[in-house]
Protein backbone atom coordinates (compact mmCIF):
# COMPACT_ATOMS: atom_id res chain seq x y z
CA UNK A 1 0.00 0.00 0.00
CA UNK A 2 2.81 2.21 0.66
CA UNK A 3 3.42 3.33 -2.90
CA UNK A 4 6.65 5.27 -1.57
CA UNK A 5 4.42 7.21 1.27
CA UNK A 6 5.96 7.64 4.05
CA UNK A 7 4.29 5.38 6.75
CA UNK A 8 4.48 4.53 10.25
CA UNK A 9 2.67 0.91 11.56
CA UNK A 10 1.66 0.79 15.25
CA UNK A 11 4.89 -0.81 17.01
CA UNK A 12 6.98 0.66 15.40
CA UNK A 13 9.74 3.00 15.97
CA UNK A 14 8.35 6.93 16.19
CA UNK A 15 4.69 5.78 16.10
CA UNK A 16 3.77 6.46 19.72
CA UNK A 17 6.15 9.77 19.49
CA UNK A 18 4.01 10.96 16.16
CA UNK A 19 1.09 10.96 17.95
CA UNK A 20 1.88 12.95 20.95
CA UNK A 21 3.94 15.60 19.23
CA UNK A 22 1.09 16.17 16.63
CA UNK A 23 -1.20 16.98 19.25
CA UNK A 24 -1.31 19.93 21.36
CA UNK A 25 -3.01 18.59 24.17
CA UNK A 26 -1.35 15.62 26.48
CA UNK A 27 -4.37 14.48 27.39
CA UNK A 28 -4.93 12.08 24.39
CA UNK A 29 -7.10 9.19 24.23
CA UNK A 30 -5.96 5.65 24.44
CA UNK A 31 -7.50 4.73 20.80
CA UNK A 32 -4.82 4.32 17.99
CA UNK A 33 -4.47 3.77 14.66
CA UNK A 34 -2.84 0.63 13.08
CA UNK A 35 -0.34 2.80 11.04
CA UNK A 36 0.08 6.41 10.12
CA UNK A 37 0.51 7.61 6.16
CA UNK A 38 2.01 10.87 5.75
CA UNK A 39 1.60 11.88 1.94
CA UNK A 40 3.14 14.48 0.35
CA UNK A 41 0.69 15.16 -2.87
CA UNK A 42 -2.95 15.04 -3.61
CA UNK A 43 -2.61 11.88 -5.92
CA UNK A 44 -0.99 10.17 -2.88
CA UNK A 45 -3.53 10.78 -0.79
CA UNK A 46 -6.30 9.57 -3.28
CA UNK A 47 -4.38 6.00 -3.51
CA UNK A 48 -4.51 5.47 0.19
CA UNK A 49 -8.03 6.07 0.43
CA UNK A 50 -8.70 4.24 -2.59
CA UNK A 51 -6.45 1.33 -1.08
CA UNK A 52 -8.32 1.51 2.30
CA UNK A 53 -11.55 1.24 0.64
CA UNK A 54 -10.51 -1.89 -1.39
CA UNK A 55 -9.32 -3.68 1.62
CA UNK A 56 -11.60 -2.28 3.70
CA UNK A 57 -10.16 -0.08 6.23
CA UNK A 58 -10.75 2.75 7.64
CA UNK A 59 -9.40 6.26 7.18
CA UNK A 60 -9.03 9.19 9.84
CA UNK A 61 -7.55 12.31 8.70
CA UNK A 62 -5.40 14.87 10.78
CA UNK A 63 -4.29 18.28 9.33
CA UNK A 64 -2.58 19.79 12.34
CA UNK A 65 -3.37 18.23 15.89
CA UNK A 66 -4.79 20.92 16.93
CA UNK A 67 -8.03 19.40 18.27
CA UNK A 68 -8.95 19.41 22.18
CA UNK A 69 -10.72 16.07 21.66
CA UNK A 70 -8.00 15.00 19.28
CA UNK A 71 -10.40 13.51 16.76
CA UNK A 72 -7.89 11.97 14.40
CA UNK A 73 -7.42 9.10 16.88
CA UNK A 74 -9.13 6.26 16.32
CA UNK A 75 -8.62 2.41 17.18
CA UNK A 76 -7.57 0.81 14.03
CA UNK A 77 -7.62 1.90 10.56
CA UNK A 78 -5.24 4.29 8.79
CA UNK A 79 -4.70 7.73 9.61
CA UNK A 80 -3.71 10.32 7.20
CA UNK A 81 -1.85 12.61 8.37
CA UNK A 82 -1.58 15.91 5.97
CA UNK A 83 1.33 17.86 7.60
CA UNK A 84 2.96 17.51 4.10
CA UNK A 85 0.35 19.00 2.31
CA UNK A 86 1.64 22.58 3.21
CA UNK A 87 1.69 24.73 0.22
CA UNK A 88 0.44 28.79 -0.51
CA UNK A 89 -0.05 29.99 -3.47
CA UNK A 90 -1.71 33.79 -3.37
CA UNK A 91 -2.78 36.25 -5.97
CA UNK A 92 -2.62 38.88 -3.92
CA UNK A 93 -3.97 41.49 -7.04
CA UNK A 94 -7.25 39.27 -7.48
CA UNK A 95 -7.70 38.57 -3.76
CA UNK A 96 -7.44 34.90 -4.14
CA UNK A 97 -5.12 31.96 -2.73
CA UNK A 98 -5.24 28.46 -2.68
CA UNK A 99 -4.04 26.33 0.52
CA UNK A 100 -3.22 23.35 1.01
CA UNK A 101 -4.64 22.09 4.90
CA UNK A 102 -1.59 21.55 6.43
CA UNK A 103 -0.39 24.80 6.23
CA UNK A 104 -0.57 26.85 10.14
CA UNK A 105 -2.53 29.20 10.92
CA UNK A 106 0.13 31.58 11.69
CA UNK A 107 2.29 30.97 8.77
CA UNK A 108 -0.43 31.76 6.51
CA UNK A 109 -0.72 35.52 8.73
CA UNK A 110 2.78 35.84 7.73
CA UNK A 111 2.30 35.23 4.33
CA UNK A 112 -0.64 37.24 4.00
CA UNK A 113 0.58 40.46 5.41
CA UNK A 114 3.78 40.25 3.28
CA UNK A 115 2.01 40.03 0.13
CA UNK A 116 -0.57 43.01 1.72
CA UNK A 117 -3.73 41.18 1.61
CA UNK A 118 -5.89 39.47 4.65
CA UNK A 119 -7.98 36.60 5.60
CA UNK A 120 -10.00 35.87 9.13
CA UNK A 121 -7.31 33.26 9.98
CA UNK A 122 -7.77 31.87 12.99
CA UNK A 123 -6.50 33.09 16.78
CA UNK A 124 -4.57 30.79 17.70
CA UNK A 125 -1.07 30.27 15.39
CA UNK A 126 -1.20 26.17 15.49
CA UNK A 127 -3.81 24.90 13.80
CA UNK A 128 -4.07 23.26 10.44
CA UNK A 129 -6.07 25.23 8.37
CA UNK A 130 -7.84 22.15 6.99
CA UNK A 131 -9.51 21.27 10.77
CA UNK A 132 -9.65 24.88 11.47
CA UNK A 133 -11.70 26.05 7.92
CA UNK A 134 -13.87 22.23 7.72
CA UNK A 135 -15.12 23.03 11.41
CA UNK A 136 -16.39 26.72 10.25
CA UNK A 137 -13.36 29.14 11.55
CA UNK A 138 -13.96 31.31 13.89
CA UNK A 139 -11.28 33.67 13.01
CA UNK A 140 -10.13 37.36 13.64
CA UNK A 141 -12.93 40.02 12.55
CA UNK A 142 -15.22 37.44 12.16
CA UNK A 143 -18.20 40.25 13.27
CA UNK A 144 -17.54 41.64 9.09
CA UNK A 145 -15.95 39.10 7.67
CA UNK A 146 -18.06 36.30 9.24
CA UNK A 147 -16.81 33.08 10.14
CA UNK A 148 -13.76 31.45 7.36
CA UNK A 149 -16.26 28.72 5.94
CA UNK A 150 -17.96 31.92 4.21
CA UNK A 151 -14.76 32.71 2.24
CA UNK A 152 -13.95 29.69 0.57
CA UNK A 153 -14.41 29.43 -2.87
CA UNK A 154 -14.20 26.02 -3.59
CA UNK A 155 -12.36 23.05 -2.46
CA UNK A 156 -10.61 19.63 -3.75
CA UNK A 157 -11.71 17.25 -2.56
CA UNK A 158 -10.90 12.87 -1.70
CA UNK A 159 -14.37 10.90 -1.62
CA UNK A 160 -14.42 7.26 -0.11
CA UNK A 161 -14.00 5.51 -3.54
CA UNK A 162 -10.38 8.19 -3.70
CA UNK A 163 -11.65 9.95 -6.58
CA UNK A 164 -10.64 13.34 -7.07
CA UNK A 165 -13.41 15.85 -7.11
CA UNK A 166 -13.58 19.90 -7.01
CA UNK A 167 -16.20 21.18 -5.27
CA UNK A 168 -18.29 25.05 -5.04
CA UNK A 169 -21.48 26.79 -5.28
CA UNK A 170 -21.32 25.39 -8.84
CA UNK A 171 -20.02 22.32 -8.86
CA UNK A 172 -21.09 19.01 -6.56
CA UNK A 173 -22.75 21.65 -4.38
CA UNK A 174 -24.23 19.06 -1.69
CA UNK A 175 -20.00 18.34 -0.75
CA UNK A 176 -19.46 22.01 -0.97
CA UNK A 177 -22.40 22.83 1.66
CA UNK A 178 -20.50 19.71 3.51
CA UNK A 179 -17.31 20.86 3.75
CA UNK A 180 -17.90 24.25 4.78
CA UNK A 181 -18.85 22.89 8.42
CA UNK A 182 -19.28 19.56 9.30
CA UNK A 183 -15.98 19.29 10.89
CA UNK A 184 -14.75 15.84 12.05
CA UNK A 185 -17.78 14.73 10.85
CA UNK A 186 -16.92 14.67 7.32
CA UNK A 187 -16.44 12.18 5.31
CA UNK A 188 -13.83 13.12 3.07
CA UNK A 189 -10.15 14.35 2.89
CA UNK A 190 -10.13 18.32 1.44
CA UNK A 191 -6.50 18.32 0.17
CA UNK A 192 -6.85 22.43 -0.91
CA UNK A 193 -9.40 25.40 -0.24
CA UNK A 194 -9.44 27.84 -2.70
CA UNK A 195 -9.96 30.90 -0.51
CA UNK A 196 -11.41 34.72 -0.80
CA UNK A 197 -9.09 37.31 0.61
CA UNK A 198 -9.98 40.34 1.60
CA UNK A 199 -7.72 43.96 1.52
CA UNK A 200 -5.65 43.81 4.75
CA UNK A 201 -6.98 46.98 7.20
CA UNK A 202 -4.86 49.81 7.06
CA UNK A 203 -4.90 50.13 10.77
CA UNK A 204 -5.25 47.63 13.82
CA UNK A 205 -5.56 48.79 17.08
CA UNK A 206 -5.91 46.78 19.96
CA UNK A 207 -7.03 48.25 23.73
CA UNK A 208 -7.90 46.43 27.65
CA UNK A 209 -8.64 46.90 30.63
CA UNK A 210 -7.95 43.98 33.55
CA UNK A 211 -10.39 44.32 36.57
CA UNK A 212 -10.64 42.04 39.65
CA UNK A 213 -13.29 39.72 39.22
CA UNK A 214 -15.84 40.99 41.36
CA UNK A 215 -16.45 43.79 39.58
CA UNK A 216 -17.80 41.02 36.46
CA UNK A 217 -21.10 42.48 37.31
CA UNK A 218 -20.18 46.16 36.15
CA UNK A 219 -17.81 45.13 33.50
CA UNK A 220 -21.35 42.90 32.15
CA UNK A 221 -23.21 45.96 32.09
CA UNK A 222 -20.90 48.34 30.31
CA UNK A 223 -19.88 45.68 27.41
CA UNK A 224 -23.78 44.98 26.89
CA UNK A 225 -24.50 48.71 26.87
CA UNK A 226 -20.88 49.39 24.64
CA UNK A 227 -22.07 46.79 22.37
CA UNK A 228 -24.88 48.55 21.03
CA UNK A 229 -22.90 51.32 20.13
CA UNK A 230 -19.49 49.40 18.59
CA UNK A 231 -19.48 48.45 14.70
CA UNK A 232 -19.32 44.98 14.03
CA UNK A 233 -15.50 45.82 13.24
CA UNK A 234 -14.64 45.50 16.98
CA UNK A 235 -13.67 42.34 18.84
CA UNK A 236 -14.42 42.21 22.00
CA UNK A 237 -13.30 38.99 23.59
CA UNK A 238 -13.48 38.91 27.72
CA UNK A 239 -11.60 36.75 29.65
CA UNK A 240 -12.16 35.30 33.12
CA UNK A 241 -9.14 34.17 34.47
CA UNK A 242 -7.43 32.68 37.68
CA UNK A 243 -3.80 33.23 39.13
CA UNK A 244 -1.96 30.47 36.91
CA UNK A 245 -2.64 33.09 34.09
CA UNK A 246 0.21 33.86 31.21
CA UNK A 247 2.14 36.53 33.47
CA UNK A 248 0.52 36.62 36.83
CA UNK A 249 2.97 36.83 39.30
CA UNK A 250 1.92 35.80 43.47
CA UNK A 251 1.48 39.52 44.30
CA UNK A 252 -0.82 40.15 41.62
CA UNK A 253 -4.88 39.88 41.81
CA UNK A 254 -5.79 35.85 41.58
CA UNK A 255 -9.16 36.61 40.00
CA UNK A 256 -9.51 38.96 37.13
CA UNK A 257 -11.94 39.84 34.06
CA UNK A 258 -10.28 41.35 31.60
CA UNK A 259 -11.38 42.96 28.23
CA UNK A 260 -10.10 43.42 25.17
CA UNK A 261 -10.97 45.16 22.49
CA UNK A 262 -9.47 45.25 18.72
CA UNK A 263 -10.35 47.61 15.85
CA UNK A 264 -9.94 46.60 12.22
CA UNK A 265 -10.27 49.96 10.89
CA UNK A 266 -9.20 51.96 7.04
CA UNK A 267 -6.65 54.22 9.29
CA UNK A 268 -6.12 55.33 12.82
CA UNK A 269 -9.13 57.84 12.78
CA UNK A 270 -11.75 55.00 11.95
CA UNK A 271 -9.90 53.21 14.85
CA UNK A 272 -10.73 55.43 17.19
CA UNK A 273 -14.00 56.66 16.01
CA UNK A 274 -14.52 52.98 16.41
CA UNK A 275 -13.56 52.07 20.00
CA UNK A 276 -14.97 55.25 21.76
CA UNK A 277 -17.90 53.62 22.74
CA UNK A 278 -15.58 52.18 25.29
CA UNK A 279 -13.64 55.04 26.70
CA UNK A 280 -15.26 55.20 30.03
CA UNK A 281 -14.76 51.79 30.67
CA UNK A 282 -16.61 49.99 34.12
CA UNK A 283 -17.90 51.48 36.63
CA UNK A 284 -15.05 50.12 38.66
CA UNK A 285 -11.45 50.30 39.60
CA UNK A 286 -9.38 48.55 36.74
CA UNK A 287 -6.08 46.81 37.79
CA UNK A 288 -4.85 48.43 34.40
CA UNK A 289 -5.19 49.89 31.71
CA UNK A 290 -3.64 48.82 27.60
CA UNK A 291 -4.06 52.90 25.74
CA UNK A 292 -4.79 51.83 21.91
CA UNK A 293 -1.96 50.84 20.41
CA UNK A 294 -1.12 49.56 16.84
CA UNK A 295 -0.62 45.89 16.38
CA UNK A 296 0.04 43.53 13.68
CA UNK A 297 -1.95 41.29 11.82
CA UNK A 298 0.73 38.97 11.32
CA UNK A 299 1.07 39.04 15.16
CA UNK A 300 -2.79 39.21 16.44
CA UNK A 301 -2.41 35.33 17.37
CA UNK A 302 0.60 35.06 19.90
CA UNK A 303 -1.06 36.37 23.63
CA UNK A 304 -4.09 33.93 22.38
CA UNK A 305 -1.14 31.12 21.79
CA UNK A 306 0.54 32.13 25.42
CA UNK A 307 -2.63 30.38 26.88
CA UNK A 308 -2.14 27.48 26.26
CA UNK A 309 0.75 26.01 27.52
CA UNK A 310 3.14 23.58 25.92
CA UNK A 311 2.95 19.74 27.58
CA UNK A 312 -0.01 20.79 29.62
CA UNK A 313 -3.23 18.74 29.56
CA UNK A 314 -7.01 20.37 28.30
CA UNK A 315 -10.53 19.49 28.36
CA UNK A 316 -12.29 22.88 26.29
CA UNK A 317 -16.26 23.34 25.55
CA UNK A 318 -17.80 25.80 23.99
CA UNK A 319 -21.51 27.11 24.61
CA UNK A 320 -23.73 29.39 22.14
CA UNK A 321 -26.41 31.69 24.12
CA UNK A 322 -29.03 34.11 22.74
CA UNK A 323 -28.61 35.99 25.92
CA UNK A 324 -26.22 38.70 26.33
CA UNK A 325 -22.72 38.45 27.25
CA UNK A 326 -23.35 39.37 31.05
CA UNK A 327 -26.06 36.68 31.43
CA UNK A 328 -23.67 34.39 30.63
CA UNK A 329 -20.67 35.33 32.54
CA UNK A 330 -22.55 36.13 35.96
CA UNK A 331 -23.47 32.45 36.44
CA UNK A 332 -19.57 31.53 36.28
CA UNK A 333 -18.15 33.60 38.95
CA UNK A 334 -18.01 31.63 41.45
CA UNK A 335 -17.17 28.39 39.78
CA UNK A 336 -14.09 30.15 38.04
CA UNK A 337 -12.98 30.90 41.51
CA UNK A 338 -13.33 26.80 42.18
CA UNK A 339 -11.55 25.47 39.18
CA UNK A 340 -8.93 23.13 40.28
CA UNK A 341 -6.50 24.46 38.61
CA UNK A 342 -5.35 28.39 38.06
CA UNK A 343 -4.31 27.66 34.16
CA UNK A 344 -8.17 27.78 33.54
CA UNK A 345 -10.32 30.06 32.19
CA UNK A 346 -13.32 31.19 30.31
CA UNK A 347 -13.42 33.17 26.64
CA UNK A 348 -16.81 34.98 26.22
CA UNK A 349 -17.40 37.32 22.98
CA UNK A 350 -20.52 38.88 21.19
CA UNK A 351 -19.61 38.25 17.56
CA UNK A 352 -20.71 41.33 15.63
CA UNK A 353 -21.36 42.83 18.95
CA UNK A 354 -24.34 41.16 19.49
CA UNK A 355 -25.47 40.26 15.72
CA UNK A 356 -24.19 36.69 15.53
CA UNK A 357 -27.29 35.15 15.15
CA UNK A 358 -27.13 36.85 11.47
CA UNK A 359 -23.61 35.86 10.34
CA UNK A 360 -24.54 32.29 8.82
CA UNK A 361 -27.07 30.72 6.80
CA UNK A 362 -27.69 27.08 7.13
CA UNK A 363 -28.97 26.78 3.42
CA UNK A 364 -24.89 27.73 2.78
CA UNK A 365 -23.00 25.81 4.75
CA UNK A 366 -23.20 23.03 7.28
CA UNK A 367 -22.24 25.33 9.54
CA UNK A 368 -25.62 26.39 11.26
CA UNK A 369 -25.37 27.00 14.63
CA UNK A 370 -24.10 30.67 15.70
CA UNK A 371 -25.82 33.00 18.16
CA UNK A 372 -25.43 36.05 20.06
CA UNK A 373 -22.85 35.13 22.67
CA UNK A 374 -20.36 32.92 22.52
CA UNK A 375 -18.46 30.98 25.90
CA UNK A 376 -15.85 28.90 25.62
CA UNK A 377 -14.22 27.13 28.47
CA UNK A 378 -11.06 25.69 28.79
CA UNK A 379 -9.50 22.97 31.42
CA UNK A 380 -6.08 23.42 31.74
CA UNK A 381 -3.81 21.23 33.65
CA UNK A 382 -0.44 18.99 34.35
CA UNK A 383 -0.95 15.81 36.56
CA UNK A 384 -2.36 13.21 34.95
CA UNK A 385 -4.01 13.22 38.73
CA UNK A 386 -5.95 15.73 38.47
CA UNK A 387 -7.86 14.34 35.28
CA UNK A 388 -11.15 13.85 36.95
CA UNK A 389 -11.39 17.00 39.16
CA UNK A 390 -11.14 19.02 36.00
CA UNK A 391 -13.49 17.00 33.81
CA UNK A 392 -16.32 17.40 36.98
CA UNK A 393 -15.50 20.72 37.02
CA UNK A 394 -15.81 21.70 33.03
CA UNK A 395 -19.25 19.52 33.72
CA UNK A 396 -20.40 22.31 36.33
CA UNK A 397 -19.51 24.91 34.01
CA UNK A 398 -22.04 23.15 31.48
CA UNK A 399 -24.32 22.34 33.98
CA UNK A 400 -24.62 26.88 34.97
CA UNK A 401 -24.40 26.84 31.53
CA UNK A 402 -27.46 25.05 30.33
CA UNK A 403 -30.37 27.10 30.92
CA UNK A 404 -29.11 29.64 28.47
CA UNK A 405 -27.45 27.26 26.21
CA UNK A 406 -29.35 27.50 22.39
CA UNK A 407 -25.79 24.91 20.67
CA UNK A 408 -22.24 24.31 20.74
CA UNK A 409 -19.19 24.93 18.81
CA UNK A 410 -18.10 21.72 16.93
CA UNK A 411 -14.58 22.51 16.77
CA UNK A 412 -14.01 23.09 20.61
CA UNK A 413 -16.89 21.33 21.94
CA UNK A 414 -16.39 18.41 24.43
CA UNK A 415 -17.51 16.12 21.84
CA UNK A 416 -15.82 12.45 22.95
CA UNK A 417 -17.07 12.72 26.76
CA UNK A 418 -20.57 14.89 25.46
CA UNK A 419 -21.23 13.00 21.90
CA UNK A 420 -24.83 14.89 22.18
CA UNK A 421 -22.95 17.76 21.86
CA UNK A 422 -22.02 17.03 17.92
CA UNK A 423 -25.84 17.10 16.54
CA UNK A 424 -26.33 20.21 18.73
CA UNK A 425 -24.04 21.78 16.75
CA UNK A 426 -25.91 21.78 13.80
CA UNK A 427 -29.75 23.18 13.35
CA UNK A 428 -32.18 20.20 13.22
CA UNK A 429 -32.40 20.75 9.66
CA UNK A 430 -28.50 20.62 8.89
CA UNK A 431 -27.92 17.57 11.12
CA UNK A 432 -30.50 15.92 9.19
CA UNK A 433 -28.59 16.85 5.79
CA UNK A 434 -25.30 15.89 7.33
CA UNK A 435 -26.39 12.40 8.37
CA UNK A 436 -28.29 12.15 4.94
CA UNK A 437 -25.42 13.19 2.50
CA UNK A 438 -22.91 10.94 5.17
CA UNK A 439 -24.84 7.84 3.93
CA UNK A 440 -24.90 8.89 0.47
CA UNK A 441 -21.67 9.80 0.00
CA UNK A 442 -20.01 7.17 2.29
CA UNK A 443 -22.21 4.41 2.44
CA UNK A 444 -19.49 2.05 3.22
CA UNK A 445 -18.45 4.05 6.39
CA UNK A 446 -14.74 4.26 5.10
CA UNK A 447 -14.11 7.41 7.20
CA UNK A 448 -13.97 7.58 10.41
CA UNK A 449 -16.62 10.38 11.95
CA UNK A 450 -18.62 11.48 14.66
CA UNK A 451 -20.19 10.62 16.93
CA UNK A 452 -17.83 7.39 17.56
CA UNK A 453 -19.20 4.53 15.70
Amino acid sequence: MSNGVEIISRGERGFEAIQRAAHVNALLPTERPDAVALPRSEAEVAAIVADAAASGRRVSVRSGGHSWAATSLRDGGILLDLAHLDAIELDAENLTARVQPGVRVARLAAELVAAGVAFPVGHCGAPGVGGYLVGGGLGVNWGVWRPAVSSIRSVRLITATGEILTASATENVDWFWLVRGAGPTLPAVVTSFDLQLRPLPGDIRVTGWTYPLDSLPQVGRWITAASHELPPRVELPIVLAGPGRPGASPDDEPFVVGVTAIAYARDAAESAASLSPLADGADATPISRLQPAPASFAELHIPVDDTYPEGARFLADTFWSDHDLSDALTLLTDLVRSAPSGKSYVLASMPANGAGATLVDETETAFSVHDRTIVTVYAIWDDPTDDEANALWMDAVAAALAPITTGHFLNEADIRRHPERIAASFTPTAWERVLRLRARFDPSGVFYTFPID
